[in-house]
């Protein structure tokens, strides 16, 4: 059978713990060719383009902070990815200088692309815009990157999401359920196991089993033999003698 190989495998060995974020790397990277393939029909060159800066960003903010933020992977791993350029490495060392730790894209810092020499309105702080003045980068469609207080998804769509993030949790949410199920297991188990040394339900014990043999007289037993003989039994046995003193009072009334 012909083994299907992931296209990371093809960029020389993947070290260590690479498969750990294939899975997610995989589709991004599937969700990336569907966004290039589609129509393009009726949309402007820069609608076409948005999707492909965001999941640019996206895949490359999932290794960062799985890196930096959560240590899931290593160095060699963060490496490799930037080396097979999987991320985008330059966006990335943005990333931790003061002021772009929330840079959507390396294109709208440089100012050779835009009139003037100045930037996108992305990188505008929140503090110098209207109130409530709504804005969007019409490359990457990103609503507000500039450092400091923010919206949380640069693109108010899945791609602006915290894959890391999200994977994490639910790593966690798993983990907690199978560690409540497990103990539910050992307590049922230990329960199992008090029951088979009582033989019957708490609430059973104190009587006898319908199937127990005997149950009654069980106590009559313990010993070895009977400890209960009638009298009539023991004086036909000949272990009851009369007592002396009343044979004597007898004798005396027949005189």
């Amino acid at each position: 059978n012909k083994q299907i190989m992931s296209r990371f495998g093809r960029k020389g060995r993947p070290p260590s713990g690479f498969e750990y974020i294939e899975p997610t790397l995989d589709a991004l990277d599937q969700e990336m060719r569907e966004r290039v393939n589609e129509s393009h029909e009726g949309k402007r060159k820069v609608e076409s383009q948005q999707p492909i800066m965001q999941i640019n960003w996206q895949r490359s903010r999932y290794v960062y902070d799985m890196y930096w933020k959560y240590g899931k992977i290593s160095r060699e791993v963060y490496d490799y990815c930037i080396r097979n350029k999987l991320v985008d490495g330059a966006l990335m060392a943005k990333w931790r200088k003061p002021g772009y730790e929330r840079l959507c894209s390396t294109y709208v810092i440089n100012p050779r692309n835009y009139n003037f020499g100045t930037v996108s309105i992305c990188r505008v702080p929140k503090h110098a815009l209207g109130e409530n003045q709504i804005i969007e980068c019409p490359i990457t469609g990103c609503r507000g990157c500039a450092s400091g207080t923010g919206l949380k998804n640069l693109f108010g769509n899945k791609y602006g999401q915290y894959l890391a993030g999200i994977q994490i949790r639910r790593e966690r949410r798993a983990a907690i359920a199978a560690a409540e199920q497990e103990a539910e297991l050992m307590a049922t188990s230990a329960k199992r196991k008090q029951d088979d040394i009582i033989g019957l339900s708490s609430k059973e014990a104190i009587w006898a089993a319908p199937d127990e043999k005997d149950a009654e007289d069980d106590d009559d037993d313990i010993g070895g033999g009977s400890t209960h003989l009638s009298a009539d039994h023991l004086r036909t046995t000949g272990n009851i003698q009369s007592s002396p003193n009343k044979k004597s009072r007898q004798d005396e009334l027949s005189k």
